[in-house]
């Protein structure tokens, strides 16, 4: 009788790129948080980082996006996990851009929070991105 082991899959080229756009997605948010800190301070000079760091978040999230895409389709575009963090992903990046309107048009009490619920819904895809399936 044949022994068999079961051997935990090798990460695809796919799921590889999604785990390096998560983690430059919350690098991104990190950016922006920390520019944020400067500006609670008056340190007006931060301003431009953070404006301009927002469109490196909105860039992040999208790279995730399509990462997300390209796993999902490679895992068969069936429900599980690589769906998961797409709809994640989705929600991530959906979340940036009411966001950062609010930082620049609208008041400052729904944009903090805002950003709080948009790093923990970053950190969430990248758990899900990095987890052992």
């Amino acid at each position: 009788m044949e022994r068999t082991t079961a051997t935990p899959a090798t990460p695809t080229g796919a799921l590889w790129f999604l785990r390096v756009a998560v983690l430059l997605h919350l690098a991104a948010i990190l950016w922006e948080g920390a520019t944020a800190g400067q500006l609670v301070t008056f340190n007006t000079e931060a301003l431009p980082l953070h404006y301009y760091g927002a469109f490196g978040v909105h860039t992040a999230a999208a790279l995730q996006v399509l990462a997300a895409v390209l796993y999902w389709r490679g895992s068969g575009l069936g429900p599980g996990p690589a769906r998961t963090v797409l709809l994640v992903s989705l929600l991530a990046f959906g979340l940036g851009f009411p966001q950062a309107t609010l930082g620049t048009y609208g008041p400052l009490q729904v944009h903090v929070p805002l950003a709080l619920v948009l790093t923990g819904t970053a950190v969430w895809a990248t758990v899900l991105a990095w987890r052992r399936n």
